[in-house]
């Protein structure tokens, strides 16, 4: 009964998955942007991601992210595209800014604000923002981003449970994602003390790209600098998959020619059953969506 099987297989597959990426794209200026092979990788890059946390940017006038934008919705039917930015932010002359960029018809910002470092304990504060998801079992998320600097990494993933702590209190949310480049291996933090960390040892959080994965596109690294931390009972019991996506292996690019466009890969996570609509069938419905079939194939056999 091959083609039960495969109505078997259909009804069971379940929902379209809703993809969350992190990527330091290494200084995005506009001048990089313009670059035609670094544009075409990127909208690549951006246009399999729901929502995209881009990391150091360095585009003072948003000339940049409006050249993404725009070739973006250009590149295929699976827009619009609209974005979310940070000011720039930084202790002294050298600024970056995070930027959202998200499918507007798949998901909305509620409300975002920039977190107030009264310690000054980050050298790029996260700035916080809380989406809309097609989901039943989970309307909305709040993402946390946070590139760290290299010199006070530890210092930095420390501050950043006062930052959910915050976000809790503020907007009564326990469905959290804490995403970036936290530099959270190799030289900027050993394996003894990631397992230091607060959130580490904090019930409740998980750190869902491995101590050993790669999220670096050079051969002579291996380091999981970059990661993706989940809270909240409905968003890990939604989440499907999570990697860092080697998009060098992928789209075909020589490792020089990767680095033209970041020294890191996306790293994402895949939260399944976000269409209500395109829930998997419940065991009863199942059986009386196959039973028709079933019957006619038990017919014919007798014919």
């Amino acid at each position: 009964m091959p083609h039960t099987v495969a109505f078997l297989l259909l009804l069971t597959s379940g929902a379209e998955a809703f993809r969350i990426c992190a990527f330091n794209a290494q200084r995005l200026t506009l001048a990089k942007v313009a670059r035609e092979p670094v544009l075409d990788t990127l909208v690549q890059i951006l246009a399999r991601c729901d929502i995209t946390v881009l990391q150091e940017v360095v585009d003072s006038s948003s000339s940049a992210i409006f050249l993404l934008l725009r070739e973006l919705n250009r590149h295929d039917n699976s827009g619009p595209y609209d974005s979310l930015s940070s000011p720039l932010l930084g202790r002294s002359t050298y600024m970056e800014k995070y930027v959202y960029i998200y499918r507007s018809k798949r998901t909305q910002v509620l409300e975002s604000y920039v977190y107030n470092d009264q310690d000054d304990l980050f050298a790029r504060e996260p700035f916080v923002a809380r989406f809309t998801l097609p989901s039943k079992v989970l309307p909305s998320l709040v993402l946390v981003p946070l590139h760290t600097t290299p010199k006070a990494v530890e210092k930095e993933l420390n501050a950043l449970y006062q930052v959910f702590v915050d976000v809790s209190q503020r907007w009564h949310r326990e469905d959290v994602i804490l995403l970036g480049d936290f530099n959270a291996d190799c030289a900027f933090l050993t394996k003894k003390r990631i397992r230091e960390l607060v959130l580490r040892k904090q019930a409740g959080f998980h750190w869902v790209i491995a101590d050993g994965e790669d999220t670096t596109v050079r051969a002579s690294t291996h380091c999981a600098y970059d990661r993706i931390v989940l809270h909240g009972e409905r968003c890990s019991g939604l989440l499907r998959a999570a990697t860092a996506f080697n998009f060098p292996e992928s789209f075909g690019l020589s490792e020089e020619q990767a680095l033209n466009i970041s020294d890191h890969y996306p790293v994402e996570v895949e939260l399944s059953q976000a269409v209500p609509g395109n829930q998997p069938l419940s065991p009863l419905a199942l059986l009386l969506a196959v039973l028709p079939s079933l019957w006619l194939s038990q017919l014919g056999s007798a014919a």
